[in-house]
């Protein structure tokens, strides 16, 4: 099975390039990614403004990357809209089962609820 969603690596340099306005203040020389305040406040922001119009996500970190998606076309749709700046990308099912931290909104397996 394949989902669609956005992921955002907090390895991965590239992603302040695709979000430049929320790595302006970052140094990169002094800090890693994963301590960008402004990045990490996007990022939940928008979660919460996904969930606040469906519970028919995925969510999680996968490796050093945060997932958000879906396979409910209503769903993919609210969060494409929300996180315009970036491109829906595809996720198999079977990358999730690599998801390190809670996927608390697994909507596929409704009794599932992994805590950090």
């Amino acid at each position: 099975m394949e989902l669609k969603g956005i992921t955002i690596d907090f390895d991965d340099k590239k992603t302040c390039g695709l979000l430049p306005d929320l790595c302006f203040e970052w140094d990169e020389k002094f800090e890693e990614l994963e301590d960008n305040q402004k990045l990490i406040k996007y990022w939940e922001n928008n979660i919460n403004k996904v969930l606040s119009q469906t519970k028919n996500i995925i969510t999680g970190t996968i490796n050093s990357r945060a997932i958000i998606c879906s396979a409910n076309d209503e769903a993919i749709k609210i969060i494409k809209e929300t996180f315009k700046d970036l491109e829906l990308s595809t996720i198999s099912y079977e990358e999730l089962m690599q998801c390190e931290s809670c996927l608390s909104h697994n909507y596929l397996d409704n009794d599932f609820n992994k805590e950090k």
